[in-house]
């Protein structure tokens, strides 16, 4: 299968569609007539490397809600083609890891990437996916448009983006990708990041032709390269970084280069030290939860010495001091006195699950005082939804 594909029937009415999201028609319109009142504007932190600041945007919580429920009842439906890598649910597994190993056995690399591509993904081409590719009729695509875009664009942080970051080309990057599959190229996407590859060599004019046809097709649909980060690159030259997604496709496996690996051993070496002096601290809370995760993508790239790295972790996990412990007791016995009628409120369901991650972490050191509490909260919280049940059940 070469193109997205949406197999079932299309939602014929504005009333199934409400139905299907679980809202009423009332609710849908008139969240949909006041989308830009309906999102959260924040900064992230610059970016490490260039220092470039990203706005955000994240959908307020009835939104928020429909878009969840878009995204597990009409987005999640779609089978979508294998060279679509970022960003969706979907079997076999899609990201980063999966994304580079389509492209092991390269000896040809090529990098591409969409300038400032979800500003540039625009509300008359999410209308044509929800038109053309899901055959939704005008009124159908129209309201679906508004509840899934902010001020005439699909806004980055939103939860059905990605989904729509997906499918703006479903009508000719399938074209694109046979073509390049005929001069025996791979192609895939991972959201604004193009890769192509070819394990044999190819020419300069091989290489200019095939960006030059992935430059036509962003400019067909209004986007741009950004040129400044299209690489060519060839297997064996010293000057290559040869990464797909930040991993090293130069063995039989995508991997993280030494230089990478040497870190992560360091920083679980330097856990050990800090658990000595500071396994209380605040500081080392985040110390080890950003080394837990470069040690999970090791797992997830399955290292020999992940396994390894794991197992020490677990020698100096973070635990909490006697001021921490006394917030935890005061947090739960808080807990414990909200009535019953509001437990469905999904404030309270954020605040029960923080509590009960929380308690974990002191059943590290207060094994039983830990249980004694999630007892007493689980039992008093026995009706609670769980965040899925909230988001997509009928809560």
């Amino acid at each position: 299968m070469d193109k997205p594909h949406y197999p079932f029937e299309p939602i014929g009415s504005i009333d199934k569609l409400a139905r299907t999201l679980g809202v009423s028609p009332a609710v849908m319109e008139a969240i949909s007539n006041r989308i830009d009142e309906s999102y959260s504007e924040y900064e992230l932190p610059p970016h490490p490397k260039t220092g470039k600041v990203r706005t955000v945007f994240e959908a307020k919580h009835e939104l928020k809600r429909i878009q969840k429920r878009i995204n597990s009842r009409i987005f999640e439906l779609i089978e979508y083609p294998t060279y679509l890598q970022g960003g969706i649910k979907a079997t076999p597994k899609r990201d980063y890891v999966e994304n580079a190993n389509m492209h092991v056995g390269a000896n040809s690399l090529i990098s591409l990437d969409i300038k400032n591509f979800y500003p540039n993904i625009k509300a008359s081409q999410v209308f044509n996916i929800f038109k053309q590719l899901f055959n939704f009729p005008d009124a159908l695509a129209k309201i679906l448009t508004k509840l899934t875009t902010y001020k005439g664009t699909v806004p980055q942080g939103g939860c059905t983006s990605t989904y729509l970051a997906n499918l703006v080309f479903f009508n000719s990057e399938y074209h694109l990708v046979s073509a390049f599959r005929g001069q025996g190229i791979v192609y895939s996407r991972l959201l604004d990041d193009v890769v192509l590859s070819s394990p044999k060599v190819l020419s300069n004019s091989e290489c200019t032709d095939a960006i030059q046809k992935v430059a036509g097709m962003f400019k067909k649909y209004e986007f741009r390269l950004n040129s400044s980060k299209t690489k060519v690159e060839f297997r064996g030259n010293s000057n290559s970084e040869f990464n797909v997604t930040g991993l090293w496709i130069e063995h039989s496996k995508p991997k993280i280069r030494k230089k990478e690996r040497r870190y992560i051993r360091q920083l679980v070496f330097n856990c050990e030290l800090k658990y000595i002096q500071s396994k209380h601290s605040d500081d080392y809370h985040i110390f080890w939860n950003k080394t837990s995760g470069l040690v999970a993508k090791l797992e997830r790239l399955k290292h020999p010495q992940a396994k390894k790295y794991r197992d020490r972790l677990k020698q100096v996990l973070p635990i909490y001091d006697d001021v921490n412990i006394r917030k935890i007791i005061k947090l739960t016995n808080k807990a414990l006195k909200v009535p019953k009628e509001e437990h469905s409120r999904y404030g309270r369901i954020q605040n029960c699950n923080r509590i009960l991650y929380r308690l974990g972490i002191l059943g590290r050191s207060e094994a039983k005082l830990a249980k004694n509490l999630r007892r007493k909260l689980k039992s008093h919280y026995s009706t609670i939804p769980t965040k899925k049940e909230y988001w997509f059940g009928t809560a």
